[in-house]
């Protein structure tokens, strides 16, 4: 039975840190410049998106959020 839980926590923890993977190449690849500026076309370097990616991976969730409804950088 013990083993049978940390099974599907395994599963579970698997699936959330796929899920954030492919979120953070959407991000890191394309949808980093919607949300900065600066990072919009090759204003973000290789090893900044490196950086980023396990943070985005981790956080996944709110990037989705960011990611999907916000349609255009905020004003400074």
């Amino acid at each position: 039975m013990g083993e049978a839980i940390v099974a599907q926590i395994l599963a579970c923890v698997l699936a959330y840190l796929a899920i954030g993977a492919v979120v953070a190449l959407i991000y890191v690849f394309g949808g980093a410049g919607r949300i900065d500026p600066a990072a919009k076309g090759r204003g973000m370097p290789l090893r900044v998106r490196f950086m980023i990616f396990p943070g985005v991976m981790a956080l996944w969730p709110m990037m989705a959020l960011k990611l999907f409804t916000q349609t255009e950088p905020p004003e400074a």
